[in-house]
């Protein structure tokens, strides 16, 4: 009797600590988009592979997104004002939204008030403190075939 107690308790006890850690396998893991993200350098390519980069202004280096755990985005954007300083520029948006499709593959949702709605899908990448969206493209009315937009962790 003690011996099938005792298995009966170490078969507990095993099954109890792998599950608890099967819940740690991604479940509680924060997404790597949670964030304050801070605007950065743009960088365009074109058809004939040619590469033009867009440092951030002073602006750009004030704004930022932060993306929250209850899938909304919160956006700062600052523009140059007239004294040579900068201002925050107004939107107005129903609403701002993030979820992800699959590692790496990020919809962004976004509702200006009197505007159609808008859906972006982004692929995104990690490296550090960086977050870089990548977008691909294939239209013959422009040369620009690729454009990342870099940003940094702030958080």
């Amino acid at each position: 009797m003690k011996k099938i107690s005792l298995l009966i308790l170490i078969a507990f006890l095993t099954f109890s600590c792998s599950s608890s850690d099967d819940n740690d396998d991604g479940q509680s893991q924060t997404d790597p988009i949670i964030a304050k993200w801070q605007f950065g350098k743009v960088i365009y390519t074109y058809d004939d592979g040619t590469q033009n980069t867009n440092e951030p202004t002073a602006c750009d280096l004030q704004s930022s997104y932060t993306f929250l755990a209850d899938n909304t985005i919160e956006l700062i954007s600052l523009i140059p004002d007239n004294n040579g300083g900068c201002e925050v520029e107004s939107v107005n948006f129903e609403y701002f939204n993030w979820s992800k499709i699959e590692d790496g593959i990020y919809r962004i949702t976004v509702k200006n008030v009197g505007e159609p709605e808008e859906v972006d899908i982004e692929n995104v990448t990690f490296e550090s403190n960086k977050m870089i969206w990548t977008e691909e493209f294939d239209n013959p009315q422009t040369n620009v075939t690729k454009i990342e937009n870099y940003f940094t962790r702030q958080n």
